[in-house]
Formats: structure tokens, C-alpha cells, sequence
């Protein structure tokens, strides 16, 4: 029985060297530069709840994010704006419609002494969905969802942008 336990940790041993020499990591981890470890994060349209989402997501990604500027701390200006809803395809027959909703997101990014470390960019993200007319609730419910991943998908590309600085 000893064989076992030993035979099962040297594998699991070896096992966790494999995947850390590769590089492996849990997916949701990233590592920003490390002259973006303090952030000042100054918000324009942004709900409290999207604030507290993107600030969450940066802190994931290594940075302390503070909503009043701090020594050394570089500043992050972001501005979420809605686009207006397309209306793509109608149905008459069923009382589906597809529909397209689409987000952006400005930013750039000034270091403590002002200079400019990354100059004023967009990112988009758009879905089409399909709406139920005879069924407001789900597609209000649906239409929330579909708004909610947009905003997760930038925060992501955010976070993408600010690690290759």
C-alpha cells in the first residue's frame, strides 16, 4: 500500500512541474506590467455595478485600483457608450426579431506625471439576438444577458490592451 500513495504523489509531482514549465494558468489570470500595478480609474457612463466589475477584473489582473488619485498611480480614463440597437430582421409570421446590440469602450491611459501611455482607443463588441415580440419578459431577461457578456467581453479586451503597454 505504501508503493501506491508514494507511486500517486511522484505522478501528481511530476504532473505539476509539467504544467508549470509550460506555462499553464488558470484561465481568468493575467499578469499587467508592473509600472500598472497602481491604477486611478476615473469612469465616465459606467453604472456603480460596471465600476465594480472592471475594477474587480483589474484587481484579478494585479492591479490595486483606486477611485482617487494616488502617488505613483497611473491613470486609466474609461467610457462605456450604448450604440443605438439595430434592428435587423422581422418576422411577421412568428413575431421573432434579430436584432443587433452593440457596445464600446474609450480609453487611454496617462502616467503619474502625465505623459501619455497609451493614446485614446476604442473597442466594440456586438451580438446579434433574436427577440420573441409575443414574449417581452425573456426578451428583456435575454436582451440584459446578451448587454451584461458585451460589457464582460470588452473589460477583457481591456485587460488584454493594457498588458501588452
Amino acid at each position: 500500500m505504501p508503493d501506491f500513495l508514494t507511486t500517486r504523489l511522484l505522478i501528481t509531482a511530476i504532473l505539476g512541474l509539467a504544467l508549470s514549465a509550460c506555462g499553464f494558468k488558470l484561465a481568468g489570470t493575467s499578469d499587467l506590467p508592473p509600472e500598472l500595478k497602481q491604477i486611478y480609474l476615473v469612469t465616465s457612463n459606467f453604472s456603480e455595478q460596471q465600476r465594480k466589475n472592471l475594477s474587480r477584473r483589474l484587481n484579478r489582473a494585479g492591479a490595486q485600483v483606486s477611485s482617487q488619485p494616488v502617488a505613483q498611480a497611473v491613470r486609466l480614463s474609461v467610457s462605456l457608450q450604448a450604440q443605438p440597437e439595430r434592428r435587423l430582421v422581422t418576422s411577421a409570421s412568428n413575431g421573432k426579431t434579430v436584432g443587433r446590440l452593440a457596445r464600446s469602450l474609450n480609453f487611454n491611459l496617462k502616467a503619474a506625471n502625465g505623459n501619455l501611455l497609451a493614446p485614446a482607443r476604442t473597442l466594440t463588441q456586438q451580438k446579434d439576438i433574436v427577440l420573441d415580440d409575443d414574449s417581452l419578459l425573456s426578451s428583456t431577461v435575454e436582451k440584459r444577458s446578451v448587454i451584461e457578456d458585451l460589457e464582460e467581453a470588452l473589460f477583457n479586451q481591456l485587460i488584454h490592451q493594457l498588458k501588452r503597454i
